[in-house]
């Protein structure tokens, strides 16, 4: 197989990328190759992936299918066994920084993916390992979902049933309480980062990435989320340390439930928290000032829910949010009514 050497700037050469594009066509019709067998993700047992896939992964495009604030996912082809093929999606870091300190979050980042990959449940997205051909930092590889993020499902299909609706989030919940159960915090829990198949399915994908970016970037939890979680994300996250030395505040279990409870908001009204802002640092502005997002003039959300949605949502100072299993028993005796 070719190997072809990344560019600077996290993604690979134009013509490097010309070259595994043409090699990928003209390998489906070479004779030794056969005809290659495209299998679905479930069927695939993680143990027998290898973590290093480098060698095994092709772009199926020159460009990133999507690009965020920093990080880009590329749409690719994991090519295995009797040439079988997956779909999967190739996540990269960029705009990282160049120091001696380098090899060491490598390591970190290493074997954080080894721990990821032992991570396995039927509502989380699995990693299967990392390749080398995207840049200089090691590249994670996931499962291609067709569905999209959750905001993209609930926006394409504004008439889902409110038992459609109730079964998706506990999907979100078992995933979350599985995640806690090996007190692994999600970090990033918001409407991008869940994902669903193309039955309508979810599923919890870049679980514990935000510290892998943090660490890499050197960068605050508030650079970092702004266009992409502040409208789900604990107000507290965003929250100055009292003396210039002080601690950064840490990721937990409960600002995890903070953004669950935006996320059953989003999820039962179908919008976005803070819908009717449209900008997000005008988001973070409104939360500073203490501002939650509004209640909905619908019935989809009742006022039981409601008043729950703003336990999530009570000040850490407080103690007051439930754990993600509260949450789904609250969930389920919602759905038998």
């Amino acid at each position: 197989m070719l190997s072809i050497q990344p560019n600077d700037s996290g993604g690979l050469s134009w013509f490097g990328q010309a070259l595994r594009v043409t090699w990928r066509l003209v390998g489906q019709f070479l004779p030794a190759y056969g005809t290659s067998k495209i299998v679905e993700w479930q069927s695939i047992d993680l143990a027998t992936v290898p973590q290093d896939l480098t060698g095994q992964i092709v772009a199926r495009e020159p460009y990133p299918t999507s690009i965020g604030t920093f990080s880009d996912v590329w749409k690719c082809l994991y090519i295995f066994g009797q040439i079988q093929e997956l779909t999967v999606a190739v996540k990269t870091i960029r705009g990282h920084r160049v120091d001696e300190s380098r090899p060491a979050k490598i390591k970190t980042l290493q074997d954080q993916v080894k721990r990821w990959k032992t991570l396995i449940h039927k509502n989380i997205l699995p990693v299967y390992g990392v390749t080398y051909e995207f840049g200089p930092l090691p590249s994670l590889v996931c499962p291609w979902m067709d569905g999209g993020s959750l905001t993209h499902h609930l926006e394409t299909h504004p008439d889902l049933s409110p038992e459609k609706r109730h079964e998706i989030l506990l999907q979100i919940c078992d995933g979350l309480c599985y995640l806690h159960s090996e007190e692994v915090m999600h970090g990033q829990l918001n409407g991008s980062n869940i994902l669903m198949d193309r039955k309508g399915n979810a599923y919890l994908a870049d679980f514990g990435f935000l510290p892998v970016v943090l660490d890499f970037r050197t960068a605050p939890y508030l650079s970092t989320a702004i266009g992409n979680s502040v409208r789900w994300a604990a107000p507290e996250l965003f929250e100055i340390p009292e003396t210039p030395d002080g601690p950064p505040l840490q990721l937990t279990m409960q600002s995890d439930i903070y953004s669950l409870g935006s996320i059953i908001l989003q999820v039962l009204s179908g919008d976005i928290p803070y819908y009717e802002i449209q900008r997000d640092d005008q988001v973070l502005y409104a939360i500073a000032q203490g501002m939650k997002p509004s209640q909905p003039d619908i019935s989809s959300v009742t006022d039981e829910q409601w008043e729950y949605i703003q336990q999530c949502w009570s000040s850490r100072r407080e103690n007051r949010r439930p754990s993600a299993k509260d949450v789904s028993v609250f969930l389920t005796s919602q759905r038998l009514r």
